[in-house]
């Protein structure tokens, strides 16, 4: 475990979350913990984890104390927020409990407060899953490039989030982005790599500056994948800008939460959106619109009849 080497668990909980209290039992959240470092590794691989760790356990003087500390962060937001879920109720040997609050210094929360707690707690674990991802990025770790959803990402004409974003706003999220990497891969597959025809590999290959059909071809697979995850993610997986964004645009309002009808009417609008910048990328593949001449040219000179 990434936490409690020193017996001092829970102000290491304390100093990455700001609001988990120092003087709780490490024991009740070690559970947790447990959980939230799986759901990680899922994501980013349990080769990047387990160096966090040995990082973390032997503290030598190779060991990278930033990567110890991106990796605990997102687990201990994601565990804290369980465990507070968990409390909300007491659970005894004769059922769970809800315990009204005695002082007049505290109120019992209202369910939206907990609703928008739970929310922001889950936004900032998100945000530092990104960190974490962008410094893998970046350091370009062989526990990270050797992970298999790493290796899939660069045969794709979108390699990572930041790249995406600019082709559609998922507010820079490289949690995102890895969420997409099969949706991008099923819309590259089956829809734009065989519009775009032959000479598609030398398009993956292309480097800046970025040519129109390169740019057409990245937008259809931004729409496309965003389409299908709208249709197969649950809505809490997705950054809640990019969603508040395409309600708000399209007449739904932002505090509404958005109905089945809703996400297949913003799913649909993407892959119509997609369909038009596929002709955009064969028209830019082709050199332009084909002009197609509607009249003969005609001289007065060529007078003659077949019989």
């Amino acid at each position: 475990m990434i936490f409690n080497k020193d017996k001092n668990g829970a102000q290491e909980l304390r100093e990455l979350t700001g609001n988990y209290y120092a003087n709780n039992k490490f024991d009740k959240i070690s559970g947790e913990i447990e959980l939230a470092t799986e759901e990680l590794e899922t994501l980013v691989g349990d080769k990047v984890v387990n160096l966090a760790e040995k990082y973390y356990t032997e503290a030598g003087e190779d060991a990278d104390a930033v990567l110890v500390r991106k990796v605990q962060r997102p687990i201990a937001i994601l565990a804290t927020l369980r465990m507070y879920r968990k409390n909300d109720l007491s659970h005894e040997d004769d059922g769970r409990k809800f315990k009204m609050a005695t002082d007049s210094s505290e109120k019992l929360p209202w369910e939206w407060q907990l609703d928008r707690d739970d929310a922001l707690h889950l936004e900032e674990y998100y945000q530092a899953v990104d960190a974490l991802i962008r410094y893998l990025n970046k350091k370009k770790l062989e526990e990270w490039t050797g992970t298999p959803l790493c290796k899939l990402s660069q045969t794709l004409i979108i390699r990572n989030g930041e790249a995406f974003d600019s082709y559609f706003p998922i507010e820079r999220s490289e949690r995102m982005y890895l969420m997409l990497v099969p949706f991008i891969r099923e819309a590259q597959m089956l829809t734009v790599k065989r519009a775009y025809g032959s000479g598609w590999e030398d398009l993956l290959k292309e480097e800046a500056p970025e040519t129109d059909a390169h740019f057409a071809a990245c937008k259809a697979v931004a729409l496309l994948a965003m389409s299908m995850a709208l249709r197969r993610l649950s809505l809490s997986a997705i950054p809640g800008g990019v969603i508040r964004k395409f309600m708000t645009e399209n007449g739904m309002g932002e505090s509404e939460p958005a109905s089945l009808n809703d996400v297949e009417r913003v799913a649909g609008w993407m892959a119509d959106d997609a369909a038009t910048w596929v002709n955009e990328m064969k028209l830019a593949r082709d050199g332009g619109p084909v002009e197609y001449k509607l009249l003969p040219e005609n001289d007065r000179r060529n007078k003659y009849c077949r019989l």
